[in-house]
């Protein structure tokens, strides 16, 4: 009987120094799943924020997808667009932007910032920067 309590005490004890050890070695090592940005978006795994969803998501996952409509001066293929339920802002991700573009509600199906308009017109939606069509909806 003395022999289990002396195997079970050493086997179950473990000293504060050797615990601390422990715990500073898993600190140094990287994160488990990958690097995530600023707001906690996994970014290896293609996630990122989104200002008019309030969450991490994945443009390309229920966000519209437009195809760029010269390929001549880009191999870019895409852009996305998410619109915010009560459809009074679009967010554009665009891969020559470094984060994602704002564009307010300012007729039905038209949504624009200075620089941007995002137009529907036959169900389609166009995506036009200083009067050059860029993207265009994919059907």
């Amino acid at each position: 009987m003395t022999l289990l309590f002396v195997v079970a005490a050493i086997t179950a004890c473990q000293s504060p120094a050797r615990n601390d050890n422990a715990k500073n070695k898993t600190s140094n090592l990287p994160e488990i799943g990958g690097v995530k940005d600023k707001n906690g978006c996994l970014t290896s795994a293609g996630y990122t924020w989104s200002k008019v969803k309030e969450e991490c998501i994945r443009p390309w996952e229920g966000g519209i997808t437009m195809n760029v409509t010269d390929t001549t001066t880009t191999f870019e293929t895409a852009a996305f667009v998410v619109i915010d339920s009560t459809k009074h802002k679009a967010e554009l991700f665009l891969k020559e932007a470094d984060d994602s573009i704002l564009l307010d509600s300012v007729a039905p199906h038209l949504y624009a910032n200075k620089a941007y308009k995002l137009a529907q017109e036959d169900h389609c939606w166009s995506l036009i920067h200083q009067d050059e069509m860029l993207y265009e909806e994919k059907k």
